[in-house]
């Protein structure tokens, strides 16, 4: 560690916890629970079918496996501010675009946290509610995966307006890095038609509102944790030559 708290442990396991995201969060609402959530249901379910999905499989399993993925926000906490301090020191004394990432990720990870609160409701009680009831928690889950980009667009954009302002010889990420930021923030954006259609493209299991951008999303996730891994190293090896000529020069005026 250095004087100014620079930490590379610390920064490298905050860096792999996207990877622990993905995996925690992919696993939960998948294998976990049944496959209940990916790949998504039609998106002309009936309230009935809802019903039918949730009482029909194992429920503790499922209960677990979103457990586990309301569990993973804190991973993506810790990921996200890894990345947001990388680029902290780009900005200099106001860094305006560093708090937006802040309070962005903040509000992702309340997101993330609700999604699971609403899957978790609806599996709470199945059989015991209605159907319309199951089918409105499941209903505010599914929202909260694809309705909610807005935050997460947000930290994309500041992040991608702070690598383009990165104008040093030896830049945190690379440029082309703000450019993919602002093609998966696009998704984020349009992910918001699920509002909008229940069948076709644009629907909760259509290739525009569902594949696309949650593909997207967590390639996005895992090309910045190596990126931020390889950030890491980088800075590690520019203070050790520091470091080195620093003491190269001490020795030289001692000799002297």
């Amino acid at each position: 560690m250095k004087d100014d708290g620079f930490n590379p442990r610390v920064f490298k396991f905050c860096a792999w916890c996207g990877v622990i995201f993905c995996a925690m969060w992919l696993g939960g609402a998948g294998p976990m629970s049944g496959w209940l959530f990916l790949p998504p249901p039609s998106a002309a379910d009936t309230a009935a079918t809802t019903l039918a999905d949730y009482s029909s499989r194992n429920l503790m399993l499922m209960r677990i496996g979103i457990t586990i993925s309301n569990f993973a926000c804190v991973f993506y906490l810790a990921w996200g501010m890894a990345i947001s301090m990388l680029v902290k020191k780009v900005e200099g004394e106001y860094p305006l675009l560093f708090y937006i990432q802040v309070v962005s990720l903040a509000a992702c990870v309340v997101v993330i946290l609700y999604i699971a609160y609403f899957w978790g409701a609806a599996m709470w009680r199945p059989g015991e509610t209605t159907a319309a009831v199951t089918q409105a928690l499941n209903d505010l889950g599914w929202l909260g995966v694809l309705y909610t980009g807005a935050p997460f667009a947000s930290y994309q954009i500041a992040l991608a307006a702070v690598i383009l302002s990165d104008k040093s010889a030896q830049p945190v990420f690379p440029r082309w890095s703000a450019y993919f930021n602002l093609f998966v923030a696009v998704f984020m954006f349009e992910a918001a038609g699920i509002l909008l259609f229940k069948t076709g493209p644009f629907s909760q299991d259509g290739l525009f509102v569902f594949y696309v951008p949650m593909i997207s999303y967590f390639v996005w996730i895992l090309v910045f944790s190596a990126l931020a891994l390889r950030a890491i190293n980088a800075e590690v090896a520019k203070r050790s030559g520091v470091q080195g000529r620093t003491a190269e020069r001490e020795s030289l005026a001692v000799a002297h």
